[in-house]
């Protein structure tokens, strides 16, 4: 069995070590004892050879780069070692939560990588918009939108200076893209995966070595991505935890491994349901959304996460992205920065198809930096954009099976594989 192990940084490089570096606790937090590391079991994925690179996320939350040691092929396991996570802050009296109309989600201590924007004095609430005559008042949160019965919209998820720093990286990105191919994108749309090491910027490995030797694997781990990976990855964190903490049903009905998963899920392009559920033992392993996305237990759609650019006129048609739950967070505001656009959503779910008649039941333009949450079978288009520039941030994923497509199931891990079609050529 092979062993590596790691030294962490957040944004710069850190000198060979050979022991674990721990995170510095804020002053807020009393300073504890370095936790000893732990093991984590990693296998090396499809596509990925001994010798290459690999993203690893840690259950701390970071997003690290291991070299799959010599002699491993796709599916072997190895070993890493990692800093323990942090013990949970004590939970806020009621007078910290506050109140108000809207259920608030409880902020996390400042030690957790989650932690939402202070400047969106609304972050944490969440609102349940109906998507048809009324809300459907039957049963919970997560099969309500599993019905396709509301949208969830969640403010302040991302500060200003994140959703600024993303639509900058974006639109360089984009330039890029057109650069590549020689000619603007089909549509007026960009669509930029933000793993996408040619748009978004390679992940370094060392200081002036893009790849370490394997020698070299066993005595450090390196270190960092681009800011626009662990900006996004932090962003979907943040989102999951308000998921896990103020609407758990979510993971209940829609991701967790139970009975009934299968006819929980929406359906495929073809009109059917899974046929094949994730492993039972998945529901203990990973009782959380937090959780599955840290096991890489997750399955995404083509190229996402994602980032997608509109420019005057540019619009993605009625469709359903046929995976559990969508996040889509816009990155620039209404009337500011464009004029027209926002998201059409049209009720019926499943019996609604992708070429629907009339208008949509429901048009959303929200804030930046507010995230808008729904479930597969909606049917949805981004409008056209009358004027400006709109951005938005999407993900669509579901629990991971075995009979997901080999290359949906890294997420921000390595770089997509994707259509030619996909970006809007």
């Amino acid at each position: 069995m092979h062993m590596l192990w790691l030294a962490l940084a957040s944004h710069a490089f850190l000198s060979a070590s050979p022991s674990i570096r721990a995170r510095v606790a804020p002053p807020s937090i009393a300073a504890t004892a370095e936790a000893e590391p732990v093991r984590m079991r990693v296998t090396v994925p499809a596509g990925v050879a001994a010798g290459d690179p690999l993203h690893v996320s840690t259950p701390a939350g970071e997003l690290l780069i291991v070299t799959v040691p010599a002699g491993l092929q796709t599916g072997d396991p190895f070993d890493i070692l990692v800093p323990a996570l942090p013990p949970p802050p004590p939970p806020l009296s009621a007078a910290q939560a506050g109140g108000g109309d809207l259920p608030l989600v409880l902020s996390r201590a400042e030690l957790e990588r989650s932690q939402l924007p202070a400047d969106a004095p609304e972050a944490g609430r969440f609102e349940e918009l109906p998507l048809g005559p009324q809300l459907e008042p039957r049963g919970s949160i997560g099969e309500r939108l599993g019905r396709g019965a509301c949208i969830l919209r969640v403010p302040g998820v991302v500060s200003s200076d994140e959703a600024a720093a993303l639509l900058s990286a974006a639109l360089s990105a984009r330039s890029a893209q057109v650069e590549r191919r020689g000619k603007p994108p089909s549509r007026g749309r960009a669509r930029l995966p933000v793993s996408e090491p040619s748009l978004f910027g390679r992940a370094r490995v060392g200081r002036g070595s893009r790849r370490p030797s394997a020698a070299s694997s066993q005595q450090r781990c390196l270190l960092t991505t681009g800011d626009s990976v662990e900006t996004c990855e932090e962003v979907l964190l943040r989102v999951l935890d308000l998921c896990d903490e103020a609407m758990p049903s979510l993971h209940e009905t829609l991701f967790a491994p139970r009975e009934g998963w299968q006819e929980r899920q929406p359906r495929n392009a073809q009109g059917s349901q899974p046929e094949v559920p994730p492993p039972p033992d998945l529901a203990e392993r990973c009782p959380s959304l937090r959780d599955l996305y840290m096991a890489a237990e997750l399955e995404w759609s083509e190229g996402e996460p994602a980032i997608n650019v509109y420019t005057s006129d540019g619009y993605f048609g009625a469709h359903k992205d046929h995976l559990a739950l969508t996040v889509l967070i816009p990155l620039t505001a209404p009337s500011t920065d464009f004029e027209g656009g926002g998201t059409g959503f049209w009720a019926g779910n499943s019996a609604v198809g992708e070429d629907p008649r009339g208008p949509p039941d429901l048009v959303l333009a929200p804030a930046a930096g507010t995230a808008l949450l729904f479930g597969g079978d909606v049917t949805h288009a981004g409008l056209p954009v009358a004027g400006g520039l709109r951005s938005v941030f999407v993900a669509s994923f579901s629990t991971r099976t075995p009979a997901s497509p080999p290359d949906r199931v890294h997420g921000l891990q390595m770089a997509p594989s994707v259509s030619p079609q996909f970006g809007g050529g």
